[in-house]
């Protein structure tokens, strides 16, 4: 289950509903106290806390804040209130896009106390005889089964999901159920006989966990950027898939001998009163908060906490809690997590600050996470891809959240203007780049870069492309390559420019013809003679690259008109899931979706990892020794 959606309302400077689209990776950008850290204290406040009646906006509409946080890739079956499985769709629980939407409310009184209650907004059946279903217990539920005297062939009455569905058949005869849109609270102010409340319980242990960060504030010894990764691995663990039986087998334990001796309490009570005994039970009105049990802390070979340490060493430990979780998250049965982080650049060295948002990138690309920052750095902000920009900005006094790409997956010029000004990323004034160097995209860039290092490591006569300041990349993937070529945006330049695109789309191969007919000694243009820059991998770099995932992948070669992406993901995905590559989801666009992720995720790895796995001698095997370098020495040629 990942976060798709978050709706802010009547929440600090969020007057009005704002909506703000989440991906995998989201990186958080605005002026000074516009609301950048809001949203990830918000998020904080739905997984894990609540408000004060200082966060209500004070140019609310009304006196109730509202967080509401929308759910995609959810799971096929899940366990609510029964030991069978059920589906959100069968309990009719999504909503018209069908996703999981789940709204808190938490109205503040004029005297400033705050309740709370939690909805899940879902098209739901418009009969009213079954809008309260969700609500009854079993008991009840076969009761209401009984009196409508349904038939009850082939219907298990001890499963409340099946009594449920028969009574709404009962209801909805020809199987046409129609629905409306729907709040159905499923806490807060229920009683504990309500069977929602066991529902929102069940549906909780699929929500993500989230863990917030904050870089610079005070380190004591129980509330610290030291103490927080302890006490997420803790958290993190207790939701492991083998953690979590265990921990209800001892739960059960300790409820049934509990319950046992308030039991034999009462007995005797009832020999001194019967009355007052008659109106007392046993309940456990609370789960056991497990992570309050446990604690983890780290402390030197003296006996010396981290967080009596210098901040240089605490920011260490930090950083390298978020590149250990990189290996953690690549397996399958690791739960989902979001991770959000304030200002990593903050008290930090620059070397540092890379590594931190590198491994986040690298986080947001496993299965089951996703990761938050925000930042006021433009060197950190120039590493993200324009699809993770979100760009947070006030309109008349309106708070508005933008992503860096349009609906339909090209640039939002405006917004990615007004973060160049926002963080002042302004061309070098030293102008120390002498040539230009045009690709699809950013796995081009890294293919290419990794490439570059092989050979020049070689042979030192050829260019090193990393961190080479004559040298600028710019991608033009999509629709823009034929705007770059065609109307000459970036002629008026002095530098040179090379163009090297791959051979796969007919229009990339006219652009670089087009191109090089210009007959301008300042810009040539390659295609590669293999489909795509991942065809120059060898299939012994491939699989060492996913065994150091322990993933086994068994690849036995590499033509120059594979597919590669797709067929790496194919065979990653065949050696990490039962289920079929077509049939990844039952839902045909769903399924397509999860496959072009997977592809996404193999492309950076490729041009990445697997790319630092070749050698000389795998890639003249491949016969691309000679091809790279001629697009190298261009390069060269250009900057001298």
């Amino acid at each position: 289950m990942k976060l798709n959606i978050v709706k802010l309302k009547n929440f600090r400077s969020y007057s009005q509903e704002t909506e703000i689209d989440v991906s995998d990776l989201n990186v958080i950008i605005g002026k000074n106290d516009v609301g950048k850290s809001t949203i990830l204290e918000a998020l904080e406040i739905f997984f894990n806390g609540k408000p004060d009646k200082d966060d209500l906006c004070i140019s609310n509409d009304n006196s109730q804040i509202e967080i509401t946080c929308v759910f995609d890739d959810l799971p096929d079956t899940l366990i609510l209130d029964d030991t069978i499985e059920t589906s959100l769709k069968d309990e009719f629980l999504l909503n018209a896009s069908n996703k999981l939407e789940i709204k808190k409310k938490f109205p503040v009184s004029t005297v400033g106390t705050i309740s709370e209650e939690s909805v899940i907004i879902c098209e739901y059946p418009d009969n009213e005889n079954v809008m309260d279903l969700l609500s009854k217990k079993r008991t009840t539920l076969k009761l209401q089964f009984e009196e409508l005297e349904i038939n009850p062939e082939g219907v298990n009455k001890t499963k409340s999901k099946e009594l449920r569905n028969a009574i709404r058949n009962h209801f909805y005869p020809d199987g046409n159920i129609t629905t409306e849109t729907k709040e159905i609270k499923i806490d807060g102010k229920l009683d504990n006989e309500d069977n929602r409340k066991k529902i929102w319980l069940g549906l909780k242990k699929y929500l993500p966990i989230y863990s917030l960060f904050f870089v610079d504030k005070p380190l004591t010894d129980q509330d610290s950027d030291i103490q927080d990764p302890m006490k997420e691995i803790i958290k993190e663990v207790l939701k492991r898939d083998h953690i979590t039986p265990l921990l209800e087998q001892l739960k059960e334990a300790i409820q049934n001998a509990s319950t046992a001796l308030a039991d034999d309490t009462i007995n005797k009570l009832n020999e001194l009163d019967s009355s007052l005994a008659e109106t007392l039970r046993s309940n456990f009105p609370k789960e056991p908060t497990w992570n309050s049990i446990f604690k983890l802390t780290l402390e030197d070979d003296r006996g010396v906490p981290l967080n009596k340490r210098g901040s240089g060493m605490r920011r260490l430990v930090l950083l390298s809690f978020f590149r250990a979780q990189v290996e953690n998250r690549r397996t399958t049965n690791a739960p989902n997590i979001i991770y959000a982080l304030e200002e990593p650049e903050t008290s930090q060295h620059p070397d540092f600050q890379l590594m931190i948002v590198n491994a986040l990138r690298e986080l947001s690309d496993t299965e089951n996470a996703q990761v938050f920052f925000t930042t006021h750095n433009s060197n950190l902000a120039k590493e993200i891809p324009k699809r993770s920009l979100r760009y947070v900005y006030s309109d008349n006094y309106n708070i508005n959240v933008e992503s860096g790409l349009n609906s339909d997956g090209t640039d939002n010029t405006e917004i990615i203007d007004k973060i160049i000004d926002t963080l002042g990323a302004l061309p070098d004034p030293k102008n120390k780049v002498k040539v230009l160097v045009f690709v699809e995209g950013e796995n081009d860039i890294n293919g290419l870069i990794g490439f570059s290092k092989l050979l020049n490591a070689n042979d030192n006569s050829i260019i090193n492309l990393e961190n080479n300041e004559a040298v600028a990349f710019i991608p033009t993937g999509g629709s823009q390559l034929k705007h770059y070529i065609e109307k000459k945006y970036l002629d008026g330049l002095l530098q040179s420019q090379v163009h090297i695109y791959d051979s796969d789309i007919p229009t990339y191969v006219q652009s670089v013809s087009d191109l090089n007919a210009e007959g301008n000694d300042k810009k040539i243009g390659y295609n590669t003679t293999k489909l795509e820059l991942e065809n120059y991998l060898h299939h012994e770099a491939i699989n060492e690259c996913y065994q150091d995932l322990n993933i086994t992948i068994n690849l036995t070669e590499i033509t120059d008109i594979d597919d590669v992406p797709k067929k790496v993901a194919m065979a990653v995905h065949s050696a990490t899931s039962t289920s079929d590559w077509s049939s990844i989801n039952p839902d045909p666009i769903k399924n397509e979706e999860k496959q072009k992720r997977k592809i996404s995720k193999v492309k950076r790895l490729l041009n990445t990892n697997a790319v630092n796995r070749m050698t000389i001698d795998r890639l003249t095997e491949r016969g691309a020794y000679d091809e790279i370098r001629i697009w190298l020495d261009k390069i060269r040629e250009f900057i001298e």
